[in-house]
């Protein structure tokens, strides 16, 4: 039998590292938090981080394309990562619109970097 334990604070602290380096890099992001179990404190040795990242803009138009991209920052981290990637506008236009996974990722997120008064524009706007 194998126990294997989770180190939150050591998993968020690799986190925070690489979001700080990936703001540093690339001035097209804006903040990056963590959200889902992780950031709520329920997560298992299992479990993977999910980060959100905030854009200003992206020259590709599809989400969903941008993943690799920035997976690629979160690399040496001891967790897997999942990231989504939206641009400030995205994700205003799926909040105005009542998408529900955005409404729980800005009620919950714990930011890792950049500039945390985007977490409470996205909120309020």
């Amino acid at each position: 039998m194998r126990i294997a334990f989770l180190d939150r604070d050591r998993a968020i602290a690799e986190l925070r590292d690489a979001a700080q380096r990936l703001v540093a890099r690339d001035a097209r992001v804006l903040a990056v938090g963590l959200f889902g179990s992780l950031a709520r404190g329920q997560a298992l040795p299992s479990s993977d981080a999910d980060v959100l990242i905030v854009l200003r803009d992206h020259p590709q138009p599809r989400w969903f394309d941008r993943i690799p991209e920035y997976a690629e920052a979160f690399r040496e981290t001891s967790l897997p990562v999942e990231p989504l990637a939206y641009t400030h506008d995205e994700l205003n236009h799926m909040r105005r619109a009542r998408v529900g996974f955005i409404q729980t990722i800005l009620r919950d997120v714990l930011p890792l970097s950049g500039d945390d008064r985007v977490w409470q524009r996205l909120r309020s706007e």
